[in-house]
């Protein structure tokens, strides 16, 4: 019966040992593939050693608002040259960025200046760009200001209020 126990703890545990927390979606700015109300299960950024590959869905503490995240997408390296062409495709050192997860095709001018990305710092966009907020008003954002990868999501499920399910 121990061993039972023991095995329960560990699976009842596991979670929190893998995964640094857990975040829920709130907004836009990452539509169509994250939805609000989803559930994020975040790797922490230690077991990145290497850093952040580019298009990794992200958690970082944002610079906008004490205590509050961003879920955002890598776009820019450390040490690379962000900007943006005249139709809003983004341009990485200069060479156009193929971007699959956006929900819109490139189509306005973005109004952001282009940026250089420290040895350290990573810029982060929303694929949903004409609702985020995000490196292209605040810059680029430092690996510390990373919490982790997201490794997983729960959809949001819409569970029918006790009114809906009498109709």
């Amino acid at each position: 019966m121990s061993l039972f126990r023991s095995a329960a703890g560990f699976v009842v545990s596991a979670p929190a040992f893998l995964f640094r927390s857990h975040f829920r979606v709130y907004g836009d700015s990452m539509r169509p593939g994250l939805l609000p109300g989803d559930l994020l299960h975040v790797l922490p950024g230690s077991w990145t050693p290497g850093g952040f590959e580019r298009g990794a869905v992200v958690v970082a503490m944002s610079p906008a608002a004490g205590g509050s995240f961003w879920v955002k997408r890598v776009v820019g390296l450390p040490g690379e040259f962000v900007a943006f062409d005249d139709y809003g495709a983004v341009l990485i050192d200069d060479a156009p960025l193929p971007e699959p997860y956006r929900s819109e095709t490139p189509s306005e001018r973005q109004t952001s200046p282009p940026w250089l990305c420290d040895d350290d710092e990573y810029f982060l966009l929303g694929d949903n760009r004409a609702d985020s907020n995000d490196s292209r008003r605040y810059g680029p954002v430092s690996s510390q200001a990373i919490v982790g990868r997201v490794w997983f999501r729960w959809p949001r499920r819409h569970v029918p209020s006790i009114r809906e399910r009498k109709q």
